[in-house]
């Protein structure tokens, strides 16, 4: 069982899919990441990209911080009736999220520039070889504005090469769980 942990809907229990498939990022390293974030932008005006969805932990927290809009995409047709029904849970407004069932690297290629900086939630499942592909498509893409900032959660085993023309603003590790900010320049 994950909550959210700050903001409107705080303290809301969101529903994970049993067995070994997702891993939704603990309370404990969600609030850690929300409180590394919360300085470096305006919750007000940020389109948030939550590429490797499941349950839709980050991108819910993130709405319930304020994000002007969410855009849940996950590939498993089994997570996305869990997504559905987390958001359901949230009665949110049909304009502040976006639903997409594909594959963050095709559905990357297809995003069409949200008009301002966003902020992007890079958590594949930790056994993935997709982090470095999805790096790459989001440093290239021009809809991921200069100033835009990447998430990315990994394990500690995983050698992730950023693009150049994304700076590391910070790391930090919590138990086997490793958490880098960028920035895109």
């Amino acid at each position: 069982m994950i909550r959210i942990i700050g903001g409107k809907y705080r303290g809301r229990k969101l529903k994970v899919f049993p067995g070994n498939d997702v891993r939704p990022t603990s309370d404990q390293v969600r609030e850690a990441l929300f409180n590394l974030l919360s300085p470096l932008l305006n919750w007000d005006n940020m389109v948030v990209l939550d590429l490797y969805a499941g349950s839709g932990a980050l991108g819910l927290e993130a709405l319930s911080r304020g994000a002007k809009k969410a855009v849940f995409v996950e590939a498993s047709r089994k997570h996305m009736t869990i997504l559905k029904q987390n958001i359901e849970l949230f009665s949110l407004e049909q304009t502040k999220f976006e639903l997409a069932q594909e594959k963050a690297a095709r559905w990357i290629s297809r995003f069409a520039d949200p008009g301002q900086q966003c902020l992007a939630f890079l958590d594949p499942p930790f056994s993935s070889n997709e982090y470095n592909l999805i790096l790459e498509k989001l440093g290239l893409t021009p809809a991921i504005r200069t100033g835009s900032l990447i998430v990315v959660e990994s394990n500690q085993t995983r050698e992730i090469l950023f693009p150049e023309n994304m700076d590391l603003l910070k790391h930090r590790r919590y138990g086997t769980v490793s958490l880098d900010i960028l920035r895109k320049c």
